[in-house]
């Protein structure tokens, strides 16, 4: 995806829906299911935009590293939604499936802790450390989701 002098409102609209989502995340305070549903998939939908690159000459106020950011974080809540209510079965869901594949293509590299998630998804799911898991999501909610709101708070987008 490209956002630029032709589609400028899109890229305010992902910015706002990140938000939005960054908002439902903090609001639960950490990763607890359904944060997604809040975001209109025609505005904001994860995989569109994890490779995303903004020209900045025309949208400087289009922050492309936030937007891969929110995009990581969309489709990681997206994916713990399958981790967590189909703990016997998630590894055949078709989300588990693009996500992975996703990260093979080096396309969540925004956020490079989601490399221990992977690792974690190698396992069965009989096998699965659920308790690493969760620890990994809280260090990448407290950096990502709550830094983002603190640099927001002090100016400053990552």
């Amino acid at each position: 995806m490209k956002i630029d002098d032709t589609n400028y409102m899109e890229g305010n609209k992902a910015v706002a829906s990140g938000l939005l989502l960054f908002y439902h995340l903090a609001t639960e305070g950490c990763f607890c299911g359904d944060e997604t549903v809040y975001i209109e998939p025609e505005l904001f939908e994860g995989f569109r935009y994890l490779d995303v690159v903004v020209e900045e000459a025309h949208n400087p106020e289009i922050n492309e590293n936030f937007l891969r950011i929110a995009a990581v974080i969309y489709v990681l809540c997206d994916l713990n939604d399958m981790i967590t209510e189909h703990d016997d079965s998630f590894h055949s869901a078709e989300i588990t499936k693009k996500t992975i594949e996703a990260f093979k293509d080096g396309r969540l590299t925004a956020i490079p802790e989601t490399a221990e998630i992977f690792k974690l998804l190698e396992s069965n799911e009989t096998n699965f450390n659920f308790s690493t898991y969760s620890n990994i999501l809280k260090v990448i909610y407290d950096k990502y989701v709550l830094g983002t709101f603190n640099q927001l708070a002090n100016s400053k987008l990552p």
